[in-house]
């Protein structure tokens, strides 16, 4: 005897089940709400045999195809999608193959796939090269560095996500095992902070300078020390106390040390006309640029130019893409405050976070009911709100407090108002 069910011919009654390490260890760090709806979309797409176009895919989730190409391309870099181009040259047009996360991380044969196929990419090709090679996963090397970076962390183990990312640090930026350890106990014993972003940043720091050793470590440090500790001064004296400095920040400052020919109690002392202005190292940029004309000397764009003085879309984008870094790392800062001063805020946000993960699963279930469902979960998530806001009001701090604030309001921190117009900032 067989047994079988009927086919399902409503789509709005089928289930879609999005893995729980999408939603545990990628779905967080997801940096616009709008991706993860076009993610699940499309899944679910995949899931029923459904083909769309990206356009099409834009219209039914209701979002911008700008977003949905951004996002693929978004998931791309995260390794849990694989877009092939279909033309060579032509970055707006490209299949999309889903991977499938659990198998990535925990397969151990290299064919052992299981993801869902978007538009038309049904190739089998080699996992190896896909997304992380199960051969380094299996490397013993690579689990004694998870080993000894779970003790550093105090964690039982190294998480999926993190080993993803760390794994990537290896394969793309170039680093060393010993260059990631390194970075794990400097990042804890100097910065307090273990966060694999954080971590990272300072990984592709290294790598990027060709550090290889803890030695070539040591080394560069000692030369770097004095240097930093200025960097940091002018960093406090324009309200940055609590941002990760960047490379172009970093330039700028050796610029008008090195270059330009002014010493650092030079540098703090015209950071004092700063007071009250929005964007303080923009501003005092300007006053630099404006001495130097005054006595007839050649500025030029540099590393001291702003947005104006840099050509192409390419340094545009970076140039607001270091900006927005530099303003959600002070929002994180901000953050760990408010946690310490209102304990009860991050019980909150954790809530939040379970709420906001249960609306997912609702939206992408078959169950009855599901608008009274989601009403009853936003209704939840607007009284959670509302509870935050006390809880800072409790610390001592303004609503607002924990948010990222962008330089300018307008096109958020990215050069481009909505409808596609540079913005006033890009001229500044």
């Amino acid at each position: 005897m067989a047994y079988s069910t009927g086919k399902i011919i409503d789509i709005n009654l089928e289930d879609t089940a999005i893995p729980n390490l999408f939603i545990m260890d990628y779905m967080p760090d997801v940096p616009d709400g709008d991706f993860v709806k076009v993610y699940i979309y499309a899944y679910m797409c995949c899931r029923q045999g459904i083909a769309l176009t990206h356009a099409e895919l834009a219209d039914r989730a209701g979002v911008e195809l700008e977003k949905v190409l951004a996002a693929w391309r978004y998931f791309a870099g995260r390794r849990i999608v694989k877009i092939t181009p279909q033309a060579p040259g032509d970055e707006t047009h490209f299949d999309v193959e889903f991977i499938d996360v659990k198998g990535m991380l925990y397969a151990k044969e290299p064919h052992s796939r299981g993801g869902a196929h978007a538009w038309g990419s049904d190739s089998e090709g080699d996992y190896e090269g896909d997304s992380v090679s199960v051969k380094s996963l299996s490397d013993p090397e690579l689990a004694a560095l998870f080993k000894k970076l779970a003790v550093i962390c105090g964690a039982p183990t190294i998480d999926g996500g993190d080993a993803q990312l760390i794994i990537s640090w290896l394969e793309e930026e170039g680093a060393t095992a010993e260059i990631v350890e390194a970075a794990y106990l400097f990042c804890r014993d100097e910065r307090g902070e273990t966060g694999v972003r954080y971590v990272g940043k300072v990984v592709r720091e290294w790598a990027g300078k060709g550090l290889k050793t803890t030695e070539d470590v040591r080394e560069y440090r000692a030369r770097t020390d004095a240097r930093s500790a200025v960097h940091k001064k002018l960093m406090e004296a324009l309200g940055m106390r609590y941002s990760i400095i960047t490379k172009a920040e970093e330039d700028k400052f050796n610029l008008w040390i090195d270059d330009y020919g002014y010493t650092p109690e030079q540098l703090l002392e015209l950071s004092k006309k700063t007071a009250g202005v929005g964007n303080k190292l923009r501003y005092l940029g300007g006053i630099i640029r404006k001495e130097r004309e005054a006595e007839g000397k050649d500025t030029g764009a540099g590393a001291g130019a702003g947005a104006k003085g840099r050509n192409g879309l390419k340094d545009r984008n970076e140039y607001y893409r270091q900006v927005r870094q530099q303003n959600e790392d002070a929002a994180a800062a901000r953050l760990e405050e408010a946690y310490t001063a209102a304990p009860a805020l991050k019980k909150i946000d954790d809530e939040t976070a379970a709420l906001n993960m249960e609306l997912v699963k609702t939206l992408t279930s078959g169950m009855a009911d599901k608008k009274g469902a989601i009403d009853r979960l936003n209704d939840e998530i607007s009284g959670m709100s509302a509870r935050r806001k006390e809880a800072l009001a409790e610390g001592g701090f303004a609503p607002d407090y924990t948010d990222v604030s962008y330089n300018c309001p307008r096109c958020r921190d990215t050069g481009i108002l909505e409808n596609g117009v540079s913005c006033d900032c890009y001229s500044l």
